[in-house]
């Protein structure tokens, strides 16, 4: 029987105590750019629900790769995640709006539907990306740094460490280090 192979790589885990770290760095990440409209109550609000299906997007892609037992090593694969999500919901955002505005301009007047079209989403779509690609990589970073922490891995015994023997002068690779695992002491 092989011992196993020392996990070089923690994955990230949620930060204990994780029902106060999670909602606390979920608040922060989607409240700033709320914050930021605080005289403009209508605007805040509209920011706070699309921050809220940003969130909602990507912790279900993190959850469902959680559940296929990759779960990330890294802050920027969650950083990742975050951004995928908010461009989808940043691209979306110019089309649900107008669609929005129209209906209300057609419920209070009859001809002012017909003044927003497709035309006008496409026109706003890259505005929506510029304008919602930063605060999403903001967002993502505060979410990444507050909510997960990393661990050191359980079979690990760094005092076991030791340099590889070095390559022959034109070798690709140089000096690496080997780790040995707890479970393959001599």
């Amino acid at each position: 029987m092989r011992a196993p192979i020392p996990q070089r790589i923690a994955t990230l885990s949620w930060r204990n105590p994780a029902f106060l770290w999670t909602p606390l760095s979920l608040a922060l990440a989607i409240a700033w750019p709320a914050a930021l409209f605080w005289q403009q109550p209508n605007l805040a609000r509209l920011t706070l629900v699309s921050g809220m299906l940003v969130f909602a997007l990507a912790l279900s892609s993190l959850g469902a790769i959680w559940a296929l037992g990759r779960a990330p090593k890294s802050r920027r694969a969650v950083l990742l995640h975050v951004l995928c999500a908010g461009a989808l919901v940043a691209l979306l955002a110019p089309f649900a709006l107008t669609g929005l505005l129209g209906a209300l301009g057609a419920y209070r007047d009859a001809d002012a539907g017909a003044a927003l079209s497709l035309a006008d989403s496409l026109a706003i779509a890259p505005l929506a990306l510029i304008v919602g690609l930063p605060v999403a990589l903001i967002s993502g970073i505060i979410f990444a740094w507050l909510a997960l922490s990393r661990r050191a891995p359980e079979n690990l015994d760094r005092r076991r460490c030791v340099p590889f023997r070095r390559r022959p002068k034109g070798a690709v690779f140089t000096a690496r280090r080997r780790c040995v695992s707890a479970d393959r002491r001599p």
